[in-house]
């Protein structure tokens, strides 16, 4: 509930249908994302990174980040591709 802060019990919500909603278009899964198709990749900051991207919001500093990303991530630091972090995201590649 983003009035009182509090979980909504026995809600769940789809990451992809609520990007689509709020992007107004075709979203696709991070699953399907194509290093080699992107010449850099931007993270924008907010509470998605602490909960969606990793479980910084549960876990603290012991957070772990989403497999896919850190695949993702750590695919575009190889390449030498830059790499944008912004607010909450760079925890994810300090991970």
């Amino acid at each position: 509930n983003h009035m009182t802060g509090e979980p909504m019990e026995g809600e769940t919500r789809n990451v992809l249908v609520e990007s689509a909603r709020i992007a107004r278009g075709d979203v696709k899964s991070l699953e399907e994302l194509k290093v080699e198709d992107f010449d850099a990749i931007v993270v924008p900051g907010g509470f998605g990174v602490a909960k969606n991207l990793s479980n910084l919001a549960v876990k603290g500093q012991d957070m772990e980040v989403d497999p896919v990303v850190d695949k993702i991530l750590k695919k575009f630091s190889s390449e030498k591709k830059p790499i944008g972090l912004s607010c909450i995201a760079p925890v994810l590649g300090a991970k």
